[in-house]
């Protein structure tokens, strides 16, 4: 195919195709492959009909050129700027970096005086994701009815510090702890565990806006930087656009279905969710799973290190994902995507990694699956289309949680002394 690009096309233009595929590979692997075949079909309808005229097929190439070549450089700078303020796109504040206490105190979730342990009080840190946000204005998370549980059963003394944050996960956590534990002074720590990205989260990652996730570590986050995908700008761009899409889709439904409740996703985009979610349950991608789980093990292991080498006390809660507790959610899913198999999955596999490896390492580990999904069959226990407990799903696992700990004799039955 060179010998028959040279005997075409002039130098300049050879060079021009070559950057563009160049380009194009970047941008994606499709792209690419369309352009060669373009190109191959091209020289192949000239070479045996004589079809184009040379001259303006050169021509033709070099404009293609041009126009890649300015697409590229506008993409670039575009990238630049959002390196140097990736807050002027997404438009929301101006924390970069997470996993320090300042931005506890920027979000207002904590503030300096929770540094200041009190005086005879018995501390339970708790670490999670959204789960540990979610309906925390209201004071309906779970970690807010634990302690609403404790001070109720006479326990004033027991002080629950939430320091969850949004979109994060096990490297997250041991981060936090790693840093920031001694600073808390807690008796007790309580990892929250989300059968869902959790899995796919045992790297630390900076979380800038509602639209860009990327690893902490400088190497790891520019790694892939030879690919589209992986710059800020598309995926400002690609979420952007879902949410611009999902705003579309609910808009649809309520003019279509106007009794439908409202809810945080479109169904359409909900499902979507799920289904992507619903992998971990397929034995074919038990392999895949369990390689996830490795990685995400080791980050376990370093928190009951750390938290051994204090005396201090560590569970792990499984907080289930909703696809194993909504019958009707399942089946929704299973019935729109029909290449997933039924017979293939296992709702409770991923929990039984966990539960396993904490009980070989001798963690205390809380596995909320089964009551969620009893008491699933008979209420609701998570939000409209939104994947996160309702006000009901987080008093079940704070009452799971305040149960536990007291069976299993983790809180001590009367304060300091």
């Amino acid at each position: 195919m060179i010998r028959e690009i040279g005997k075409f096309f002039d130098r300049n233009t050879v060079m021009g195709v070559i950057i563009t595929a160049i380009i194009a590979l970047f941008y994606s692997y499709i792209i690419f492959g369309i352009y060669i075949l373009a190109l191959i079909l091209v020289i192949i309808i000239r070479y045996k009909w004589a079809v184009f005229d040379i001259q303006k097929l050169n021509n033709a190439l070099k404009n293609i050129t041009v126009s890649v070549v300015t697409i590229f450089i506008v993409t670039l700078l575009c990238e630049l700027w959002l390196q140097l303020y990736p807050h002027r796109f997404t438009g929301i504040d101006g924390v970069d970096v997470v996993g320090e206490f300042s931005d506890y105190t920027t979000r207002g979730y904590l503030t300096e005086d929770i540094l200041n342990n009190k005086k005879d009080s018995h501390r339970i840190l708790t670490l999670g994701d959204s789960f540990s946000v979610y309906l925390r204005e209201k004071k309906q998370n779970y970690n807010h009815i634990l302690q609403q549980e404790f001070n109720e059963s006479g326990r004033k003394d027991v002080e629950i510090v939430n320091a969850g944050m949004e979109a994060m996960g096990p490297g997250y956590y041991w981060h936090v702890m790693n840093n920031l534990g001694d600073l808390f002074k807690p008796d007790l720590i309580i990892v929250g565990f989300f059968v869902g990205n959790d899995f796919e989260e045992a790297d630390f990652s900076v979380y800038i806006g509602n639209f860009i996730v990327e690893p902490k570590n400088l190497y790891k986050r520019y790694l892939k930087y030879d690919q589209f995908r992986h710059w800020r700008i598309y995926r400002l761009l690609k979420n952007k656009y879902s949410r611009y899409r999902d705003a579309q889709l609910k808009k649809e439904e309520a003019k279509s279905q106007p009794s439908q409740e409202a809810g945080t996703f479109s169904q359409t985009t909900f499902l979507e969710v799920e289904k992507k979610r619903s992998w971990m349950f397929d034995k074919n991608n038990w392999r895949l799973l369990n390689q996830q789980w490795r990685e995400c093990s080791e980050i376990i292991l370093k928190m009951k290190n750390w938290c051994d080498r204090r005396k201090i006390k560590l569970v792990i809660a499984i907080l289930p994902e909703q696809f194993q507790v909504d019958q009707a959610l399942r089946q929704a899913v299973l019935t729109k995507y029909d290449h997933i198999a039924k017979e293939n999955l296992d709702l409770s596999y991923p929990n039984n990694l966990i539960v396993n490896f904490c009980r070989t390492h001798n963690i205390h580990c809380l596995d909320m699956l089964g009551q969620f999904q009893e008491q699933g069959k008979t209420r609701q226990l998570y939000s409209v289309r939104d994947s996160h407990w309702n006000a009901a799903g987080n008093r079940l696992a704070a009452d799971l949680l305040f149960d536990y700990l007291g069976k299993n004799q983790l809180v001590p039955s009367r304060p300091h002394q």
